[in-house]
C-alpha cells in the first residue's frame, strides 16, 4: 500500500512544526499557503493574517530590496537563493533561505539578531584591540608556526629600526644573536607543543646593545581553536633592571658602610600620628654596639623612654623631633649615661623623605668623651697661662723697667771705664724685657681667632715691614689679595717673619710675600734657608739659631696661624732661601 498525497503533506506539516527555523510557503504569485508556529512567532503576525496575502501586502516595506529580487530571482531560476534581512518594523535581523519546489517557493528564516550584535560587538572589541596593539608603548607581537611574525606593532618594529609592514614575514635569525635565536625557538616551539603560556626575564641584544625583556607569550588560536601561533608581550626593563642593580651596589655599600664605619651609626623609624612623631629604634652598626654596650636586640622597635628611661630619653625624642621639623639634618652635642658609662657624644641626624613625609631617621654619634676632657684640660692650662702671664706683666715687669731705667742712668752718669761692666748688664736686662714681651705674646696670641675682618695684604704687609729694622733688606709684595683675620694678631706674624729673615739671612736679604694657590700665602727670603731636619723643631718655643734671640718668634708664628685655623710649614724658597706657607687661609679674591 502506497502513501497518498494527502498522508505525505500531513507528516511534511507536522515535522515543519517541529522545527526551530521559522518556515512559510509562497504560490507561484508570492502568496503565503503554509505559515509555521516559528514563523508566527519571529514575524509576530499570526498565519491567518497571513495566508492568501502576498508578502508584498503583508510586508510593505519589503517592495524595493533585496528580499524581493532574491525571491523573484529563485521564482525565475528555480535555484535557492539566500541572504540577510534587516526588518526595520521588528528591529531584527534574519538569515534567509529560498527554496523553489512544486508550485512555488519554500523559505527558511532564522532570527539572527542577538549573533548580529555579538558580530558586532565583536568587530568593535576587535578594532579597539587593533588600536591598543597598534598604538600601546609595550611591544606585541604574533608569529606562526614557522616562526615568521605575521603582525608587530610599532611598539615592537622600532626596537629593530623597521616599520610594522618591514616586520612582517621577518624571522628571530633577522633580528637577534644565535643564542638567543635558539632560546626563543625552544620556548615557542613548547608553547605550541603543550598549548600553554610562558612568562620570564630574557636578556636580547638588539644591534649590539643590551636589553633585558620581561616576555608575556601565549598560545595563538585560530577560529577553530587550533593552536597556529604564538603571541607575545615583549615588556623592555632595561632601565628598571639597571635601576635595580644600582640600588643592589648602593645597598652593599650601604651595608659595608654600616657595618665597618668606626662612628656609632643608628636607625629609627619615624611613625607620624595626629598627635606626634612616634620614634622606635631599628637598628645599631656594630661600633654603636661596642661603644653603648647597647644591642640591636636591646633596643629594635623600642622608643627612647624605654630605652633610656623618661628623662633622657624625653630629651632624645626632643632632638629627633625637632629634625622632623625642620627637614634637615642637625647636629649636637648629649651627655648620655649608658651600661658603658657616662659619655659625651656629638649627634648628627638625618632624616630620610619619602613622598615628602619623614618616615626614617639616620643618625651618626662619634663619642668625643676624650676630646672633651682634653678641652676641658686645655682651658685650664690656658686659665694657668694666663695667670702667669699676668704674673710676669705685673711682677715682673715694673721690677724689670726699674732695673733698666737705673742702668740707663748710670751709663750717662759714670766714665767710660764703668762700661765695660754697665753695657752687658743693659743688653742683658733688654734681652730680658725681649723675653717677657714674647712670652707674653706667645700666651695671649695662641687662642682661636673669634673676631676677623677683611685685611688688604698690601697695606698689613707694609705696616709691619716698616715696624722692624730691616738694615738695607728689601720687600716685595708679589700679589694683592685680601684675606680674613684679627689684624693686630697677623701683625705679630709678618713682623716675626720679617725679623727671622734679616736675623738669619742679612741686612741685604730679598723678602718676598705672595699667594700660593686659592687658599694659601707665603713670605720667603734668598738667604741660607732652614736644613730639612730642623724644620718641624724651629717652631717650637725657645728654638734659636741667632745670638740674642729669645726663641719664641716662630713659635708665635704658629699658635696665631693655628688660632685662625691655618697650617704653616718651612720648605725651600725659590732661591733656596726660607719660605714658610700658610694654608687654609680664606681668601676673599677666590
Amino acid at each position: 500500500m502506497t502513501e497518498g498525497a494527502s498522508d505525505r503533506r500531513l507528516r511534511r506539516s507536522d515535522a515543519l512544526r517541529r522545527v526551530t527555523d521559522g518556515i512559510v510557503s509562497l504560490d507561484t504569485g508570492f502568496r503565503y499557503t503554509y505559515v509555521n508556529p516559528q514563523a508566527e512567532r519571529i514575524l509576530d503576525r499570526p498565519a491567518d493574517d497571513l495566508l492568501g496575502r502576498t508578502v508584498w501586502e503583508a510586508f510593505p516595506g519589503t517592495t524595493g530590496t533585496v528580499a524581493e529580487t532574491k525571491l523573484e530571482s529563485a521564482m525565475a531560476t528555480q535555484e535557492q537563493q539566500s541572504f540577510e534581512r534587516y526588518n526595520a518594523e521588528l528591529d531584527r535581523w534574519f538569515d534567509v533561505r529560498v527554496y523553489p519546489d512544486e508550485g512555488g517557493l519554500t523559505v527558511y528564516f532564522a532570527d539572527v539578531t542577538e549573533q548580529k550584535r555579538l558580530e558586532r560587538d565583536l568587530a568593535e572589541t576587535n578594532r579597539q584591540l587593533t588600536a591598543l596593539v597598534e598604538n600601546t608603548v609595550t611591544p606585541i607581537y604574533i608569529k606562526d608556526t614557522e616562526g615568521r611574525y605575521r603582525l608587530m606593532n610599532e611598539a615592537a618594529a622600532d626596537l629593530f629600526a623597521l616599520t610594522p609592514e618591514d616586520a612582517v614575514g621577518t624571522c628571530d635569525t633577522e633580528l637577534f644573536d644565535p643564542e638567543s635565536v635558539a632560546e626563543i625557538s625552544e620556548v615557542d616551539e613548547r608553547i605550541v607543543a603543550r598549548d600553554e603560556a610562558d612568562s620570564r626575564e630574557a636578556v636580547r641584544y638588539i644591534d649590539g646593545r643590551r636589553h633585558t625583556f620581561l616576555d608575556d607569550k601565549y598560545p595563538y588560536h585560530d577560529a577553530h581553536g587550533d593552536v597556529v601561533g604564538v603571541m607575545g608581550i615583549s615588556r623592555d626593563i632595561t632601565a628598571r633592571k639597571r635601576r635595580e642593580r644600582e640600588l643592589q651596589k648602593l645597598s652593599e655599600e650601604y651595608e659595608a658602610v654600616f657595618d665597618n664605619a668606626e662612628d656609632a651609626v643608628f636607625l629609627v623609624d619615624v611613625e607620624t600620628t595626629d598627635t606626634a612623631a612616634v620614634f622606635r629604634y631599628e637598628r645599631l652598626n656594630p661600633a654603636h654596639e661596642a661603644s653603648t654596650g647597647l644591642s640591636t636586640a636591646d633596643v629594635q622597635g623600642k622608643t627612647p623612654r624605654e630605652v633610656l628611661g623618661e628623662e633622657l630619653g624625653g630629651e632624645v625624642v626632643a632632638n629627633y623631633q625637632r629634625c622632623v621639623d625642620a627637614r634637615d639634618a642637625i647636629t649636637y652635642e648629649e651627655t648620655l649615661t649608658l651600661p658603658e658609662g657616662q659619655r659625651v657624644w656629638q649627634t648628627k641626624l638625618a632624616p630620610v623623605i619619602i613622598d615628602d613625609e619623614v618616615t626614617r631617621i639616620v643618625g651618626i654619634a662619634r663619642d668625643i668623651t676624650e676630646r672633651v676632657e682634653r678641652e676641658r684640660e686645655l682651658r685650664r692650662k690656658n686659665d694657668r697661662l694666663d695667670e702667669f702671664a699676668s704674673v710676669i706683666s705685673h711682677d715682673l715687669r715694673n721690677p724689670l723697667n726699674v732695673a733698666q731705667g737705673r742702668t740707663a742712668l748710670l751709663l750717662e752718669l759714670c766714665d767710660d771705664d764703668y762700661h765695660g761692666h754697665l753695657d752687658p748688664l743693659a743688653e742683658s736686662l733688654d734681652r730680658m724685657a725681649a723675653i717677657v714681651a714674647d712670652t707674653l705674646t706667645l700666651a695671649r696670641q695662641g687662642k682661636s681667632v673669634s673676631d676677623s675682618c677683611e685685611i688688604e695684604v698690601v697695606d698689613l704687609v707694609g705696616q709691619c715691614w716698616g715696624g722692624v729694622e730691616t738694615a738695607e733688606a728689601s720687600l716685595e709684595i708679589e700679589d694683592e689679595f685680601t684675606i680674613r683675620g684679627d689684624q693686630d694678631r697677623l701683625r705679630h706674624v709678618f713682623e716675626n717673619l720679617f725679623r727671622n729673615a734679616v736675623e738669619h739671612a742679612g741686612d741685604t736679604v730679598t723678602v718676598r710675600v705672595g699667594r700660593g694657590d686659592d687658599d694659601s700665602i707665603y713670605v720667603e727670603d734668598d738667604g741660607p734657608g732652614i736644613p730639612a731636619v730642623i724644620r718641624d723643631a724651629v717652631f717650637e718655643p725657645g728654638y734659636t739659631s741667632a745670638a740674642g734671640g729669645t726663641g719664641f718668634g716662630l713659635a708665635i708664628v704658629k699658635r696665631i696661624a693655628e688660632a685662625h685655623g691655618w697650617e704653616v710649614a718651612v720648605v725651600d724658597g725659590r732661591d733656596g732661601g726660607a719660605r714658610f706657607e700658610f694654608h687654609g687661609v680664606d681668601s676673599l679674591d677666590d
